[in-house]
């Protein structure tokens, strides 16, 4: 099968808009983790993510320009000016056996395709490897592929503070523990962005101080209709369930909702590579 088969669009913005419209993708659209910045020619010329965003926002990287220049200067500034550079890009004659060996060996969910112009052809993403393989089931359960470092929060805990965990461990989502440490809900990069979005949506929104948005409980945001799986759902069953829910990694816990570990997308295509090998992989995805 070729590469263009699995190919998707993926998200794009122009290098010369403003970070407000980045926002707006990561809130409302189909929930985009990673954007990518093109020029006007449609040359993919860096990329921007949720977790880069909340870094600007939450002054946790750099000279923190929320702070210096407001709500407003900051979201008003070239999406350029935040970018980064794009390092997950092949050209579109790569083979599909290939990437799948990139994204496996480096635990990175998606490659960007382009042509000898660098100009963009498509993403190719686990969500297509795993819609391949829906109905299959690998006799290998999530218990033995799941983190079980698991990073989380507090009820009670603010805003801020999962926002600056989420930056510092480099996490997309954190599972939120009750005081008996059972699983109560779940904050995203994305309900912290949506929340900030719909602040400066108001009429008087984007002079606010992010501070006082921020010091909300994280409550505020965060799902109670939490996806998770068992420990010993099969690797495919749980799959189906990210697959089906459009979620990109799920907390497991046991019968008393005590979280046990959490999987994420490219755990699972991760762990079937390793149960059935790559050529079979890929003659799996390849029907």
């Amino acid at each position: 099968m070729s590469l263009q088969k699995f190919l998707v669009k993926g998200a794009t913005l122009e290098v010369d808009k403003p970070l407000i419209k980045a926002l707006e993708m990561f809130a409302y659209g189909r929930h985009p983790y990673r954007i990518l910045v093109t020029n006007g020619e449609g040359r993919v010329v860096g990329i921007i993510t949720g977790r880069r965003a909340l870094e600007i926002l939450m002054g946790a990287r750099g000279t923190g320009m929320a702070e210096k220049r407001g709500l407003r200067g900051t979201l008003e500034e070239n999406v350029g000016i935040f970018m980064d550079e794009c390092h997950e890009i092949f050209l579109e004659d790569i083979g599909v056996e290939a990437l799948l060996k990139f994204m496996v060996e480096n635990t990175i969910g998606y490659a960007v395709i382009v042509d000898q112009s660098r100009r963009l052809k498509g993403v190719f993403h686990e969500v297509a490897v795993l819609e391949r393989l829906r109905g299959k089931r690998f006799g290998a359960d999530v218990r033995s592929f799941m983190s079980k470092e698991v990073v989380f929060a507090r009820t009670g805990t603010s805003i801020e503070e999962a926002a600056q965990t989420m930056v510092r461990k480099r996490v997309r989502r954190l599972p939120v523990l009750d005081s008996d440490g059972r699983l109560g809900g779940i904050v995203t990069i994305g309900d912290i962005l949506r929340l900030i979005l719909s602040e400066v949506e108001t009429k008087d929104g984007l002079e606010r101080d992010l501070k006082e948005i921020s010091r909300a409980p994280v409550e505020r945001v965060s799902s109670t209709k939490t996806v998770s799986t068992r420990p010993e759902e099969d690797l495919g069953a749980a799959a189906e369930r990210m697959l089906d829910n459009e979620v990109s990694g799920m907390p497991v816990v046991d019968g008393q909702k005590r979280v046990l570990g959490i999987v994420s997308r490219i755990d699972i295509l991760k762990a079937v590579a390793s149960v059935i090998g790559i050529e079979s992989l890929k003659a799996e995805i390849n029907g």
